[in-house]
Order: structure tokens, then C-alpha cells, then sequence
């Protein structure tokens, strides 16, 4: 993929703490705009904002270029371009890969950041045994609060629940507490942490969920905490198109499959837990109770099919596929040649005060 280094200004080596803002994009060029202004008026000023851009729409592409163009004299810039589309998780591996914060804070190109988002994130840091800090995501559009209302009673958030299920309530916070686990469009680790979890599994695919729930699931194992504040707070809108996002009734396909390797590869006493979970949706299907909130009632029997084709395609990708995740992630952070650089065909660089060369 290409790098293009737009400013070299990044200081990460005074010994304050140094964010890499990681965004991946795909053919929403005219909402990833706001998010970048909304980064310019960060009170915490001290990051790098690091573009991956997976579009394959060549209008899209050529935006996302001019906005990295405009900014670059404002924030501190590095544009990556990937060849095709490769999704989420490995287009925020190849972000991680050219970071040079020692935090990466992630957010979606649909979001829009409140001022106070980094400097609540990174004070945090200064305690040596967190790991993780993340924040509120608030949906603008009123109708997309809905996950929420399914866990009644309940003011858990972040929770992974006995059964693999996960107490999301990331809109609702309050409080500051501990977590099991983190929004995607609101996270951020050290990086070092990152690199030892392993990155992000390419496994998850079609709209990436639990992508974000097994990396902070694989950071809390390596002892580490992981902090919610309710100050971090990210706007969250529901684009109609373009990122991941896929038609309601593929949707409860990819929400089963992928929440199913994520208990297959990660919990304890998996077996069960896939079953009770496998049960749990039948049942609420033939209850007509809708997983995916924008489905049509009447057609609750396309929902149970993808549902069942979601099962089938977990647990038989779990058993036939060998996730290389890990491997492919170090081979992306050790083509990284700090020294004596030799730029390959295709890679342009518009500052070499910073030389990177990436395989």
C-alpha cells in the first residue's frame, strides 16, 4: 500500500504522552471531512492523525487526498492508501504499523469528536497498569438507540456477560469504571499492548463485529485495565453507505458468525456458551422479536435464515481457518526501515525528515 507522509512536526520523544489518532475510511469522504475539523479543535494537541483509506470509489479516494492536503499544515498527517478493500481490522493494523504515538486511540469516519475527547482519554494514562480508555459514543439520530434498551435493569457497561453476550450501554455511561471491553468508534491502548495482543483479527469480517471486543478482551488478560469515561464522548452517526455496512438481513448474518468465533476463540467453556447463545436468537426470532432493529416484522423468516447461515459459517470458519492475524501483523510492523530507507516503486513520501517504507 502507499504511505505518504504530509508533516513531520510530531513530537513523541520528550517523554510526554503521544497519540496516533488511527481512522480507516472507506467511501465516506464527505463525513470523514468532519471528523477532521472536529480534530482540530482537540484541547489535547500532541497526536498525529493517521488516514487509512480504503475506498474503492476513485472519487472518494482522490477527497480523501485533498482533505489530507488541506489539513496537513493544520495536523499532523499520514495518509495510507490501500490497494483494494481490505477491511477494518487489517486496515487499522496497517495504521498501527506507521503509528508513532505511544497511545492509538481509534475512532470511525462517521464520528465526530468532542473537544475534550484526547485529554480525557490520555490523562488516564498516567497510571501504569492501564491498558485501555474509552469513552461515550452518543448516536445523533434518535432511532439508533436501541441496543441499549434490550438490556432492561441493567447499568452495566462494557460488560462481557457469563454467557460471551456483551453489555454494550455505551451511550448511557455515567460513571468512570472499569470494563471488559470498548466501542470501536471510541477506544484507545498503548501501543505496546496492541503489538502484544496481536493486533486485529482479519477474521472478522463483512461489518467487523467484535473486531474491537477481542482486542480488549486480549488486553485485559495481559493484566491490564481497561477505563471507561463518559467525558471521552465521540458523536456517532449512522451512515446510509460506504465503511462496513451492510443490508439489515446481512447484518444478523455477520453479528452471529462473528460473535460466535469471537466465544470460540476467547472464553472458556466456548462450547456451551455457543449453544446457549445459538438458542437464545432462535427462540427470539420465532417470538418475532427483531435482532437487527430496522428489520421488517413480516419478514422475520429471512432474519432466522441468515441467522442459521451465521451459525453454520462460525463455528465451520473457527474449525477450518488458521488465523495468521499475528504473523501478518509483525511482518507489517518490521517492513518498517527507520535506516538507509530504499523507497519501493509506487510509495511517495512528501516529507523525508520521516522515511518509511512499508512492505
Amino acid at each position: 500500500f502507499k504511505v505518504i507522509v504530509l508533516t513531520n512536526t510530531f513530537n513523541n520523544e520528550n517523554g510526554d504522552v503521544a497519540v496516533s489518532v488511527i481512522v480507516a475510511t472507506r467511501d465516506r469522504s464527505h463525513y470523514l471531512r468532519d471528523l477532521i475539523r472536529s480534530l482540530l479543535y482537540q484541547e489535547f494537541k500532541n497526536f498525529e492523525l493517521v488516514i487509512v483509506d480504503d475506498s474503492r470509489n476513485k472519487y472518494h479516494r482522490e477527497k480523501v487526498a485533498e482533505l489530507a492536503e488541506e489539513i496537513s499544515g493544520k495536523l499532523d498527517v499520514v495518509l495510507l492508501r490501500n490497494e483494494y478493500g481490505m477491511g477494518i481490522p487489517e486496515s487499522l493494523n496497517r495504521g498501527v504499523a506507521v503509528a508513532s504515538g505511544s497511545i492509538i486511540a481509534f475512532t470511525d469516519d462517521d464520528c465526530i469528536a468532542d473537544s475534550r475527547w484526547l485529554s480525557n482519554i490520555v490523562r488516564w494514562y498516567r497510571y501504569p497498569n492501564v491498558g485501555g480508555v474509552g469513552g461515550k459514543v452518543i448516536p445523533i439520530e434518535i432511532d439508533a438507540v436501541w441496543s441499549a434498551r434490550e438490556v432492561k435493569g441493567h447499568e452495566e457497561v462494557g460488560k462481557i456477560s457469563w454467557n460471551g453476550e456483551v453489555v454494550s450501554n455505551f451511550d448511557l455511561g455515567k460513571h468512570v469504571t472499569l470494563v471488559d471491553c470498548l466501542p470501536g468508534a471510541n477506544m484507545s491502548f498503548r501501543k505496546d499492548l496492541v503489538i502484544k495482543a496481536g493486533g486485529f483479527s482479519p477474521i472478522y469480517k463483512g461489518n467487523a463485529y467484535r473486531f474491537e471486543t477481542e482486542l480488549s478482551y486480549r488486553v485485559r488478560r495481559l493484566n491490564y485495565k481497561i477505563v471507561y469515561d463518559p467525558g471521552a464522548i465521540i458523536l456517532h452517526r449512522r451512515a446510509s453507505h460506504g465503511g462496513a455496512r451492510v443490508d439489515v438481513y446481512s447484518w444478523n448474518y455477520w453479528f452471529v458468525r462473528n460473535h460466535i468465533l469471537f466465544v470460540l476463540r476467547n472464553l472458556e467453556g466456548r462450547v456451551g456458551k455457543v449453544a446457549f447463545f445459538m438458542f437464545k436468537q432462535i427462540i427470539r426470532i420465532l417470538m418475532r422479536k427483531r435482532m437487527c432493529p430496522y428489520a421488517e416484522p413480516e419478514r422475520w423468516h429471512e432474519v432466522l435464515h441468515m441467522v442459521l447461515k451465521g451459525m453454520c459459517s462460525g463455528i465451520i470458519d473457527y474449525i477450518v481457518q488458521r488465523d495468521d492475524a499475528v504473523l501478518r501483523f509483525k511482518d507489517l510492523l518490521f517492513s518498517a526501515r527507520i535506516k538507509d530507507v530504499e523507497l519501493e516503486e509506487g510509495i511517495e513520501v512528501k516529507d523525508k525528515k520521516r522515511d518509511i517504507t512499508v512492505k
